[in-house]
């Protein structure tokens, strides 16, 4: 007697939890999973305006973000320099320079 197997179809519910899954993997690779939420919004943030891998943001382009948009300037400076010693972003230029990228 053959038993037939029922095969998984793939509905979206369980595409996107396996989606969800694979984040949460990599965030806990890269200590994303540690960040408070202000830090994981900057740093998605930066990484939505970036163009490259490479490719610096400015603070005005920080600033005018959706996601940043309403958070106050001094907890995004602060997040900004977690963010640096951490080795998630990075400083490009001199001081005052205003630009960043993802480390």
């Amino acid at each position: 007697m053959l038993l037939k197997m029922k095969t998984m179809e793939e509905t979206q519910p369980l595409r996107f939890a396996r989606l969800l899954q694979m984040v949460r993997s990599m965030e806990a690779d890269m200590g994303i999973n540690a960040l408070n939420k202000a830090e994981k919004m900057l740093f998605t943030c930066v990484g939505d305006l970036c163009l490259g891998a490479d490719s610096p943001v400015n603070l005005t382009q920080i600033f005018a973000h959706p996601d940043v948009k309403k958070m106050p300037q001094v907890t995004v400076y602060k997040c900004l320099r977690d963010l640096r010693v951490k080795g998630l972003l990075e400083h490009v230029g001199g001081r005052g320079s205003g630009l960043y990228r993802l480390g």
